[in-house]
């Protein structure tokens, strides 16, 4: 299979430190294979499918390499596992090689990393299998970068996983103080730090004389959490409630909301706007005053959410179709008041406010354009939901193809937003004749060669989450938040 995608102007480099991320036909589907892993929904909870794995070792370990610093230094930190993964299997078929334990030392980057890369390691080699002495050293070095106060802000589990690398590795201090470290670590001495959410649990456990006292000193810890900023921004986005219902002070409550807008704290946070959107719809179910503050705050915040830090969409034209039936209200993966009916409105006014050409429409038993708002983002989606039923209930995802082909408009990508699979199979309610690969191919020999197709199914019923079963075509089966991610580095990898 050849991955459908522009290879032109591409090129590699033989040496791991200028290796560019370069796909040739003959790794495109180990290429796929990795990126359809990294789509699951806990991707290296299970046994890696034997067959990634053997592909792994079959290919030239400098493409390897390389695909492993592309994923953890271009493609962004949602790749990390896959970096390490990748790295892992090198280290595993030959962890003397300087070479191998030097791109380690790149890959990992930072001494907290260690036990985790640490973990894909044994998955990759035998349990008892220690790794290779160039190897050791590298990670050797990278523990020596860590200090007591960096190791007293990890959390509970890093510090007895680093603890044990330590066991396991038995690195050479650096100097005294590294000595002094590695020597309280050891004996469970070191430092530990709590942090804002486990000091604010023990405030919520102590006993009170009466409920008052309890809220008082809530209150008082949000203060301190929200005025010094310790709370950090998921857990603040995860606590909204219980602050409003602490009561606190209008200050306070417009810090809060400052930080929650904030373009540099939710771009650090790499919050989904799903989630964004989520939280929107609790403050309005709640009737505690404030709420309309920390709604206009994530409305903000969905503007440089995580769906904005890749360039999936852009350049050129996207037409957005968005299957309406009531089966689409069911709950997205990973979320409890979100539903699939919310992604394609969400992502469509994310592409037009950041400035792409977007063509929006329903699909049903007719093919209904409809143009959504570029502002406000959330409440335009909620709103959205009033287009339910208005195009029919059948999936006639062909009927966009064939509008495309009538006007003979060029676009850059179609996406199809719906909960079944359509490539293969006849969606409920399509006539004779309605085959979405005929109209495609027509589409594309006639009107938009270079166009890219993308068939979302939100259910999931495909055995892949990624298939390529045709050049420009690609099918997405269930949901994960990085799914754009992925596509974007399908379109620009380099």
């Amino acid at each position: 299979m050849r991955l459908g995608f522009s290879q032109r102007g591409r090129r590699q480099d033989t040496r791991y430190e200028l290796v560019k991320a370069v796909v040739p036909a003959a790794q495109s589907e180990l290429y796929t294979s990795l990126l359809s892993l990294s789509l699951a929904e806990r991707p290296f909870a299970q046994p890696v499918p034997p067959a990634i794995r053997n592909e792994i070792r079959r290919s030239d370990p400098e493409f390897v390499a390389g695909l492993a610093l592309y994923f953890r230094e271009q493609a962004g930190r949602d790749f990390r596992d896959l970096a390490f993964f990748l790295t892992a299997e090198l280290a595993a078929l030959n962890g003397n090689d300087e070479s191998i334990a030097a791109l380690i030392g790149r890959i990992i980057g930072r001494p907290e990393d260690v036990p985790l890369w640490l973990d894909y390691y044994f998955r990759s080699t035998k349990q008892d299998q220690r790794p290779g002495r160039a190897v050791r050293r590298a990670l050797g070095a990278l523990l020596n970068q860590m200090d007591e106060y960096q190791y007293s802000r990890s959390g509970t589990a890093t510090q007895k996983a680093l603890g044990e690398a330590l066991g396991l590795l038995k690195p050479k201090a650096g100097d005294r103080s590294r000595k002094a470290l590695f020597s309280k670590i050891s004996k469970g001495h070191a430092p530990v730090r709590m942090t804002w959410e486990q000091e604010w649990f023990a405030v919520y456990q102590q006993r009170y004389d009466s409920a008052e006292q309890r809220q008082v000193a809530l209150r008082e810890k949000w203060k301190e959490g929200i005025s010094t900023f310790r709370i950090g921004y998921t857990p603040l986005l995860g606590n909204l409630g219980p602050m409003l219902c602490a009561g606190v002070s209008g200050k306070v409550l417009k810090l809060a909301a400052e930080y929650l807008g904030n373009a540099a704290a939710v771009k650090r946070s790499g919050v989904s706007p799903l989630r964004l959107l989520e939280v929107w719809r609790t403050l309005r179910r709640m009737d505690h005053g404030g709420g309309g503050m920390l709604s206009e705050a994530l409305e903000k915040a969905a503007l440089y959410s995580s769906w904005t830090r890749c360039r999936f969409g852009s350049p050129g034209v996207s037409v957005i179709a968005m299957d309406v039936s009531n089966s689409m209200k069911r709950t997205v993966n990973g979320y409890t008041g979100v539903h699939r009916f919310d992604v394609a409105p969400l992502l469509a006014m994310l592409l037009k406010d950041r400035g792409d050409r977007v063509i929006t429409g329903i699909i049903g038993n007719t093919w209904r354009p409809v143009e959504l708002p570029v502002r406000p983002l959330l409440l335009g989606t909620e709103e959205f939901r009033a287009h339910e039923g208005e195009a029919g209930y059948g999936i006639n995802a062909w009927l966009v193809l064939r509008d495309l082909l009538w006007k003979k408009q060029a676009v850059a990508r179609v996406l199809v937003f719906t909960d079944c699979r359509l490539w293969d199979s006849r969606a409920y309610h399509q006539p004779a004749g309605a085959d979405i690969r005929y109209w495609w191919r027509l589409y594309r020999q006639q009107v938009a060669p270079e166009a890219k197709l993308f068939l979302f199914d939100l259910a999931g019923y495909g055995s892949k989450q990624l298939e390529c079963p045709e050049d420009d075509v690609l099918l997405i089966a269930g949901w994960k938040d990085t799914v754009f991610d992925v596509l974007s580095t399908l379109e620009t990898a380099h």
